[in-house]
């Protein structure tokens, strides 16, 4: 068909456009950054729709105290905002069931990637909105391009910002229409200096990191690629929802055909380049018609994997006509150009009839040939994927030697012509049995064999009867038809069952690693899933950290020690990127292959498996570089996530040493200059001072001293981290016993309140520092202690939350104020007393707050019960413990 002609509608797309239409629509105003004028563009857009006199309210509109977008507020009716308690405090948030009860014909609903309050209906606002959508609501919303999910990754590695906030893309697949608010990054830094955006100390920080001109300019590339996909999608829905055979050329598509002939790889990078040049999305495909052999198999996972490395998506197809299956997918993708590879003597590799019908039926296509060496051609079909076996052809034999035995016996009773039956017969069990060419040998062996025993003249090839010929060629027709097709389907069996076991063990393979923690045990699970699948001695070798000397870190199977000659070939291929040993071409006399373990451009050592008794095509057939491709990348995820890890642990090592150097300056400091003048005072005025001013004096003495005896046990506690890095020897210990020990240190303090306890039954054990998180108790308790009146209460509550365990601590004293609720762990931070105020000096609780982050846990300050006091929540991760474990094994 040509472009444009008429097909019966895909009853897909009409189901996606009738879902569009059907309930409220929704309409997204997209922008690259903040600050673009989404907000602004929407609100405009809404005064024109209410001089149309359609019903417009405003949910929420972010105007960010912008005067411009507040005065464009007015004159539209707002829906108020619902007042919500969280955590002491009163925020304000969008009221779902009062929009749901006006039903507006447009609902305006800014900031889409929004979450909202604890104790709301949904806990994000792209909920709300679903939920008004499916009302039959219209909503107007806009969003960033840096919260969509799906450019998440992207966006991080392109400005250093992971956001928090994200949205699915499938909720901008359910909008009607989204507007693209452009802005010049120019234009948009010159905002930011006049404060249109921020205010002017956020806009000078703003533009040193977030908003610098090469960041603003990659996501507004980031958001113009996601309307033009969008665009690119809604054009693929109406050609299908009419039945309409593209393609359209709205945009620029490619499409890569490859096979497993070895040129892949060459045409791969060269689609790759001509992509690039036209800036078009592209598609690497093969069809696989059940043929292939392990070696072509094995040369298309490489060729895949390149494609995937270099931005392509691949696919694969599944079919017997290789062009209509390529022609197919093209017009169902909207592909504009079709990518081949093509041989010096002008044959496209797939075979002469698919070249051939895809010219005659491509008219729509821009068809691209790219010349590729001729040594790269190999042939895709091959009659069979397995190696010539005399056994096969003696079965051959056999059977048409049982088929003529049984022919003799049944001659005088059936007519020739049923004869030629049982010969088929054997042709068939032959076929189902070897492959395609031992039936072919049976066919024709068949043919000749009841030419010369059943037709006359007998004993000869020679046929005198017409009826007896048309017999013989019509059962050598029907003997190689199916023959050839009970063959090709024993070998798509056999190679649809290679391919699942394959998968399979790939699968089990990822899987192990994915549940691996660490780097030593991703190498280990490795090796034994490995060994496990192939039952051949394998080794992960890499380089000592020491002194650079090949070091093996895993061994798997039989111990086979490593000579000179494989350490120079597992240097090679670390310092080379390349594999090294056998069926390679350095040092390829060794009895191991050896395979570079790489990911991210780093290598990071090899796995070594022994194939001295193996042939290069089994080896092949084997795909180790998927194997290595995964083993990779777990060892770069391990090593991520260690040194996130560490970076973490040196944040807040370098904060617990600067609370520990000023808490011995200051803190010591303090009861130091009271001792030394009671004791001064004592000494020089001993004698002309009163029994009662003597004892005040030592009771100065006594208070200071257990003062400063307090703050030495909390240094003595902290040097046991070490030095220089955090080293927490955790073990496993019961909250309650905690608990007890710090409420005895505090006793004398606690002896003016009344404690109360209210800790859930049956918590699970923590996995800490017993020392470390006692004395941050001891600290929060000593500082609720210090505020709390006399006679008054404190709680202590403990209770599970997910995989947490929550401890909070509340006093009944003057409280925190919201504002100081973050700087109550700063060093030093006092409320503005200092050292003249009789609480100290405010280092307590920032050395509580490194000890709890070092354990992977969190602090925070919140109103107390009720709004009265202050209440201090620390937040522990639990782990499953090996009691826990056991118990729940004996339980089940």
């Amino acid at each position: 068909m040509n472009n444009g002609d008429y097909h019966r509608p895909n009853p897909d797309a009409l189901l996606k456009t009738q879902e569009r239409e059907s309930a409220g629509g929704l309409k997204v105003f997209l922008g690259a950054a903040p600050g673009v004028g989404k907000t602004y563009q929407m609100l405009q857009a809404a005064h024109e729709l209410k001089r149309q006199g359609v019903d417009v309210v405003v949910g929420i509109a972010e105007t960010h105290g912008r005067a411009d977008t507040l005065a464009l507020c007015e004159g539209l009716e707002q829906i108020p905002s619902k007042e919500i308690e969280y955590a002491g405090n009163r925020f304000r948030e969008f009221d779902l069931d009062a929009a749901l009860a006006r039903q507006p014909d447009v609902l305006l609903l800014d900031e889409l990637a929004h979450r909202n309050i604890p104790g709301t209906r949904h806990p994000r606002r792209y909920q709300d909105i679903e939920e008004l959508l499916d009302q039959g609501i219209t909503v107007w919303t806009a969003i960033n391009i840096q919260h969509l999910e799906s450019l998440s990754d992207v966006v991080a590695s392109i400005t250093g910002v992971r956001m928090r906030e994200t949205v699915p893309d499938s909720l901008l697949e359910r909008a009607r229409d989204i507007v693209l608010v452009d802005l010049a990054p120019s234009e948009l830094l010159e905002r930011l200096k006049q404060g249109k955006v921020y205010v002017p100390e956020q806009a000078r920080a703003a533009m040193d990191g977030y908003f610098s001109p090469s960041n603003l300019a990659a996501l507004r590339e980031l958001a113009v690629q996601a309307i033009a996909e969008r665009l690119d999608s809604d054009v693929r829905d109406t050609m299908h929802s009419r039945g309409i055979e593209g393609p359209w050329h709205i945009r620029a598509r490619m499409l890569v055909a490859v096979d497993g002939s070895g040129q892949g790889e060459a045409l791969v990078r060269a689609a790759r380049r001509l992509a690039e040049r036209r800036k078009a999305p592209w598609t690497v495909v093969t069809v696989d018609n059940g043929r292939a052999g392990s070696d072509e198999r094995q040369r298309l996972e490489k060729t895949f994997d390149l494609a995937s490395r270099l931005g392509a998506e691949v696919k694969t197809l599944r079919g017997h006509n290789v062009a209509e299956e390529i022609l197919a997918f093209a017009r169902d993708q909207n592909v504009t150009t079709l990518i081949l590879g093509r041989s010096h003597n002008r044959w496209w590799h797939f075979k002469k009839s698919t070249s051939r019908a895809l010219l005659q039926q491509a008219e729509a296509f821009e068809v691209t040939f790219i010349p590729v060496p001729r040594k790269q051609r190999r042939r895709l079909i091959a009659l069979s994927g397995q190696p010539f076996q005399w056994k096969d052809y003696a079965w051959a034999v056999a059977s048409v030697g049982f088929a003529t035995v049984i022919s003799m016996g049944l001659e005088n009773i059936l007519p020739l012509g049923n004869l030629s039956l049982i010969f088929l017969t054997s042709v068939l069990w032959v076929a189902a049995r070897t492959g395609i060419r031992p039936a072919l040998f049976t066919a024709i062996l068949s043919f000749l064999t009841y030419n010369f025993f059943f037709t006359d003249p007998r004993l000869t090839f020679q046929m005198t009867d017409t009826d007896e010929l048309l017999t013989v060629v019509f059962f050598l027709v029907i003997a190689v038809t199916g023959g050839n097709l009970a063959g090709r389907l024993r070998d798509q069996v056999q190679m649809l069952r290679a391919s699942n076991d394959l998968t399979d063990d790939q699968l089990e393979f990822t899987r192990r690693l994915a549940s691996a923690p660490d780097i030593t045990s991703v190498q280990t699970e490795a090796v034994e899933a490995l060994y496990g699948q192939l039952k051949r001695p394998l080794v992960i070798a890499q380089r000592s950290p020491e002194n650079e000397a090949i070091e093996v870190v895993t061994l798997g199977g039989p111990s086979h020690p490593l000579n000179d000659s494989d350490r120079s070939a597992i240097d090679w291929a670390i310092k080379n990127a390349k594999p090294s040993g056998a069926f390679s071409d350095t040092l390829n006399s060794l009895p191991w292959r050896f395979e570079p373990i790489e990911a991210d451009g780093d290598v990071y050592g090899v796995l070594g498996l022994r194939v001295d008794d193996m042939s290069p095509e089994y080896y092949r057939g084997l795909a180790i570089s998927v194997y290595v491709h995964q083993l990779g990348l777990a060892w770069f995820r391990t090593r991520l996530a260690a040194n996130l890890s560490e970076s973490r642990v040196a944040e807040e090592t370098e904060r617990l040493r600067s609370a520990l150097l000023s808490s011995i300056s200051h803190d010591l400091r303090t009861p130091l200059s009271s001792m030394i003048g009671s004791a001064s005072t004592l000494k020089s005025m001993f004698h002309r001072l009163s029994d009662e001013d003597r004892e005040s004096l030592l009771d100065t003495v006594l208070g200071e001293g257990e003062r400063l005896d307090r703050y030495i046990r909390n240094l003595l506690d902290m040097t046991k981290l070490g030095h220089g890095t955090l080293k927490i020897e955790r073990d496993w210990i019961a909250l309650t016993d905690i608990l007890s020990s710090a409420l005895r240190r505090t006793r004398n303090l606690m002896s003016k309140v009344r404690v109360e306890r209210e800790v859930e039954e049956d918590l699970p054990l923590l996995f800490v520092h017993p020392a470390l998180i006692e004395q941050a108790l001891v600290n929060v308790l000593e500082n609720a202690a210090k505020f709390a009146p006399d006679g008054s209460t404190l709680n202590i509550r403990a209770r599970r939350e997910n995989d947490e365990l929550i401890i909070a601590i509340s006093d009944e004293g003057p409280g925190i104020p919201e504002d100081q609720r973050d700087q109550v762990f700063d060093m030093f931070f006092t409320g503005g007393e200092g050292d003249r105020g009789p609480h100290g000096s405010g280092l307590g609780l920032a050395i509580c707050h490194g000890m709890v982050a070092a354990h992977g846990g969190r602090i925070q300050a919140l109103a107390g019960p009720n709004g009265r006091g202050a209440t201090i929540e620390m937040a522990l991760p639990l782990l499953e413990s090996p009691g826990q474990e056991t118990h729940q094994e004996a339980s089940e």
